[in-house]
């Protein structure tokens, strides 16, 4: 939901429009032979509104206040599952393995939010994997709350193509980093907060 524009931004907004469009109108009055006692009116009727209307569509980054969903504890376990299922028709040759310690491993945050990264990570991995591999998603207890690995057995470059993960992650407070795994493979590790 976005908040109106200030009184401030708005009264700007209907005078940058209507005074123009009320020149206009007035000129163009003029030029078809109208009186002035008619054209001055319908000229300010007409840059009002569109001032009107314009103003109330005006908004910039500092007025628009998006109320995001608060933040609510959720199942990892229930967030890997689900990512895993609907990415599955896009993975060719390659199962994902879910593999949650304890099964009742809860982080927080917007779930919709994290299902989107999750769901890159495995379609990312898969990519790097060759037929017949493995993704593997774990999760485990850590320090800071939920450790997350995304697990596969590819050879390319542990980091190419994340798009949306790394910034999903940075605003739920976590951390994301990739490193090669052994013997083979990338491991994408992602820190989130816990319950």
């Amino acid at each position: 939901m976005h908040r109106q524009p200030t009184n401030k931004l708005r009264s700007s907004a209907l005078i940058v429009i209507a005074a123009p469009v009320t020149a206009l109108g007035v000129v163009a009055g003029l030029g078809l032979g109208l009186a002035t006692v008619v054209c001055v009116p319908l000229a300010v009727a007409l840059g009002l509104t569109a001032g009107t209307l314009l103003a109330g569509a005006v908004s910039t980054p500092e007025d628009v206040d998006v109320d995001e969903p608060a933040p609510h504890s959720f199942g990892v376990r229930a967030l890997l599952t689900r990512a895993a299922h609907e990415v599955r028709p896009a993975l060719d040759e390659v199962d994902v393995l879910v593999d949650v310690a304890p099964l009742r491993l809860r982080t927080i945050g917007d779930p919709e939010c994290l299902h989107r990264a999750v769901a890159e990570l495995i379609e990312r991995a898969a990519r790097r994997s060759p037929p017949g591999g493995v993704v593997t998603l774990a999760a485990r207890s850590a320090p800071s709350g939920v450790r997350l690995e995304v697990l596969d057995e590819g050879r390319g470059d542990c980091a190419a193509g994340l798009v949306l993960a790394p910034g999903i992650i940075d605003h739920h407070g976590g951390a994301l980093r990739t490193e090669r795994a052994r013997p083979r493979g990338c491991r994408v590790v992602v820190e989130l907060p816990g319950v």
